[in-house]
């Protein structure tokens, strides 16, 4: 008997009691409707409010009213701001919080003052992920009983010192109530939110709880997931629950869709399928050709894995990073200031970099695919005498000198060309960067730059920090944008994209153009299919409109 045939004929009593409880959650599809947001609205306006809740507004309080809690997997643009501010009053909390990124903490606040006329809210004690980073008593010192985590993606990381201390505060406190709040809530694995899913919906998450159970759903589901045939096996009746395919063995693209059906349909999930901006999006790239000085920099780099100063590139990631930026023209080197080099701590970094590239190279194998893990192993006893000797040597000296990381420009052909393209554009417009030593050549033409510290940009052409502004930021007072330095994760696109594409926008169409040498944007692209696959919630780059420039 083959194995399919063996598979059909297992029991149902043969379905892990895990998955018993998942199947057996009840199906709701939340409405977002008018007449629910007008009843909210009703509810908690002012007698002067001037505002009235949206609909998907309307089925976020309801949902915290009805579960004290909530997993909103909420698209940019659609008013996750004024959800988080009124939770905690519909929650009837006494110590309600916000936890939100550290450059949004000061518009949390700003935002509460002002919908504090229209709507009555008991305001929360707004506070940043940072705090939360470093200050290891700071939800027992403010003992919440209901946190809104906005931008509920920072906490993604389980093992981050931040996330664990959340997670124990809700263990010492299940009275405490839970919303989470992300337009962008993972782009890579299912593991990025598991937890967030158990503390929001507790026994009604739509996951298993066993570990190892869980890391078997993500193999199957997660975009790099290499799940065994049994592992897909496994999950035949969430796809057959879900009406999407009778087989035994169904495929990653078919869980997927099952999976979405019954994270979407669970009650206390909030997820939009629409867009927030009935603006048309257009992506053009623009891909002037590189000078000889960059094309031979970047053949040495692909030939022998080291930076024009002959510094050896440990790792494929590092190799990428220093790719883009040659693209670009500029790379980075050690500066001395007024000193004289220190020739041993140079040579000896560069030896330790060379041994270790050598081995991620040629012979990476689990346990040593990244550099510390090579240095790891290598003083665990594994590879080779040389490397232990280099990584002795470094260790003894590598504390003795600092010298600064500063710029150093092939050529600023890129750069000249994004001038003449502002030069002929002439409105305003958004330009924007990830490197300081972009920002600062911006600076140096003249344009506005808002990096860390900075406020919001208000209308003029100027470049903005993707760090510092990317995320939470209205900026629909443009419609044209340019990003130097693209980012390759589909959530970063999605956060981007949303500062102009969203509710407000008065133009018609808005424009994003773009440099792109390395495929960046392909691999954001597959984020965001796996995102809408398995949320639900429509991505920006999947509705977008791709062009090139013929400059």
């Amino acid at each position: 008997m083959d194995i399919d045939k063996k598979l059909r004929g297992l029991k149902r009593r043969k379905i892990p009691s895990d998955l018993d409880r998942i199947l057996s959650i009840e199906r709701l599809s939340p409405l977002f409707s008018p007449e629910e947001a007008a009843l909210w609205t009703k509810v908690l306006a002012k007698p002067k409010g001037e505002y009235k809740l949206r609909p998907v507004q309307g089925a976020a309080l309801a949902t915290v009213f009805s579960h004290r809690g909530g997993f909103g997997a909420i698209g940019v643009g659609h008013g996750k701001t004024l959800i988080a501010l009124l939770a905690g009053t519909v929650a009837k909390a006494k110590r309600p919080i916000i936890l939100t990124a550290p450059s949004l903490t000061d518009q949390m606040r700003s935002d509460g003052e002002y919908w504090s006329n229209h709507f009555d809210l008991l305001m929360p004690k707004v506070l940043s992920y940072g705090a939360l980073s470093t200050q290891t008593d700071l939800l027992t010192r403010y003992n919440p009983d209901f946190i809104v985590a906005d931008e509920a993606h920072c906490l993604r990381h389980k093992t981050s010192a931040r996330t664990r201390r959340f997670i124990r505060f809700f263990h010492e406190n299940p009275s405490c109530g839970f919303l989470a709040l992300s337009g962008t809530i993972t782009a890579k694995s299912l593991l990025d939110y598991s937890h967030l899913l158990e503390l929001s919906l507790r026994e009604r998450a739509p996951i298993p709880f066993n570990r190892w159970e869980l890391e078997r759903w993500a193999a199957c589901i997660d975009p790099d997931g290499e799940p065994a045939r049994a592992d897909l096996a496994r999950l035949h009746y969430l796809v057959q629950w879900s009406s999407q395919s009778d087989l035994a063995v169904p495929s990653k693209k078919t869980i997927r869709k099952a999976f979405k059906e019954r994270l979407v349909t669970t009650p206390g999930v909030i997820s939009t399928k629409e867009g927030s901006c009935e603006a048309s999006l257009h992506l053009i790239k623009h891909s002037p050709p590189h000078s000889k000085a960059i094309k031979a920099a970047l053949k040495n780099l692909s030939a022998r894995w080291e930076t024009p100063e002959g510094e050896p590139i440990a790792d494929a990631s590092t190799k990428s990073r220093i790719f883009k930026s040659l693209s670009l023209g500029y790379y980075y080197k050690w500066d001395w200031g007024e000193s004289a080099p220190d020739l041993e701590w140079l040579e000896a970094k560069r030896n330790l970099n060379r041994l270790v590239a050598r081995v991620l190279r040629y012979s990476p194998k689990e346990g040593r695919d990244s550099p510390k893990l090579v240095i790891d192993w290598s003083k665990n006893g594994g590879g080779a005498v040389e490397l232990r000797t280099a990584i002795s040597l470094w260790e003894q000296i590598k504390d003795r000198a600092s010298p600064l990381v500063i710029p150093v420009w092939i050529c600023k052909e890129k750069i000249q060309y994004l001038a003449d393209w502002l030069f002929e554009f002439g409105d305003p417009a958004l330009l924007w960067y990830s490197s300081n030593a972009i920002g600062i050549s911006l600076a140096n033409l003249g344009i506005p730059t808002y990096g860390a510290g900075s406020l919001s940009p208000k209308g003029e052409i100027c470049a903005v920090s993707i760090a510092v502004h990317g995320k939470g930021k209205n900026l629909q007072m443009y419609d044209t944008a340019f990003v130097l330095e693209p980012p390759a994760n589909g959530a970063t696109w999605e956060q981007l994209l949303g500062r102009t594409h969203r509710s407000g926008q008065a133009s018609d169409l808005v424009t994003w153009h773009y440099f792109d040498y390395s495929g960046s944007l392909n691999k954001a692209k597959g984020h965001a299919e796996y995102i809408e696959e398995t949320q639900g919630t429509r991505q920006k780059l999947n509705l977008a409109t791709f062009l090139t420039t013929e400059r």
